[in-house]
């Protein structure tokens, strides 16, 4: 039974380190807002990064879970940002950083 409330700690160490990495996740990216596939681009170039750097911490559930929400903020606020450039008088090609 000791073994199994070792494993569980060292499990829950391994979720608060990638919940903690998931976090203080900073990313910039560029693309134009005028141009859907530069933003979706953008978009996946964000995923990826997010992916690549949670590549050790994947299979639990709960996990999984955190990494779809910080994923879906980081598309809505390439697409915010991006709906909000087209609004204004700002350059077509911008780099934007995303925490």
């Amino acid at each position: 039974m000791r073994e199994n409330a070792e494993t569980l700690f060292v499990a829950s160490e391994d979720m608060a380190t990638a919940l903690n990495l998931l976090e203080s996740i900073e990313i910039e990216v560029g693309f134009d807002s005028d141009d859907p596939e530069s933003i979706e681009q953008a978009i996946l170039a964000v995923e990826e990064a997010i992916d690549n750097r949670l590549v050790g911490y994947r299979g639990d559930a709960r996990v999984e879970s955190a990494i779809l929400r910080v994923k879906f903020e980081f598309r809505c606020a390439i697409l915010d940002q991006a709906s909000s450039d087209e609004a204004g008088d700002e350059a077509i090609s911008s780099v934007h950083t995303l925490h």
